[in-house]
């Protein structure tokens, strides 16, 4: 009887346990990401995810020149063809306002949706 009652204890933990359900990211279309395109208001897409570079701008090692030729747009080859270390892709959460929406996505693995 023992084991009966560590099994069934056991069940109701499971299936009483709850799974958190991380908020989803804001959406926006390439249309909305277009209209930061200035050096004081820069966003981004990189594979479907939207960055906002305004704070970032200023201190890329390679320039703001090269930030602003891809401001408002999807600077996702860019950013790739680009060397890039680690610490530059680990940096962009920092940076990350959101998504774009599931109907102009190219990429499958990469939003919340």
């Amino acid at each position: 009887m023992d084991i009966y009652n560590t099994l069934n204890n056991l069940q109701n933990r499971l299936f009483n346990f709850k799974v958190v359900q991380l908020p989803k990211r804001k959406q926006f279309t390439l249309k909305e990401v277009s209209a930061h395109c200035t050096e004081n208001d820069c966003w981004m897409v990189i594979k479907d995810l939207v960055y906002d570079f305004t704070e970032f701008i200023r201190e890329h090692p390679g320039g703001s020149d090269i930030m602003l030729e891809y401001a408002g747009t999807d600077a996702t080859m860019a950013f790739a063809d680009k060397p890039h270390s680690l610490d530059a892709w680990m940096i962009l959460e920092k940076y990350l306002v959101g998504e774009l929406v599931l109907e102009e996505r190219m990429f499958e693995n990469t939003a919340s949706s």
